[in-house]
């Protein structure tokens, strides 16, 4: 029954639907993921005192770990 309505819609078994909002989540962490290395980068090239490192260490992490703690589950018909 999955496969026949995924087949009507267009989707190969390699696709998958996942919400809107999980999708904007993950890209709104991404953002931010990718502002902070951006930022860690330029804070290195400006300073390697270990005080700024670790600072900048730290605002990474930060900004990393809710990245990895997103875990998207593909929609199912129940859901």
């Amino acid at each position: 029954m999955a496969r026949k309505l995924a087949a009507a819609h267009g989707l190969g078994d390699d696709d998958l639907i996942v919400s809107r909002l999980q999708l904007e989540e993950l890209q709104s962490r991404l953002y931010c993921l990718q502002a902070a290395i951006e930022d860690v980068d330029r804070d290195l090239e400006a300073s390697t005192e270990p005080g700024e490192v670790r600072e900048a260490l730290t605002w990474l992490l930060d900004n990393a770990r809710p990245v990895a703690a997103l875990w998207i589950e593909p929609r199912t018909l129940d859901a």
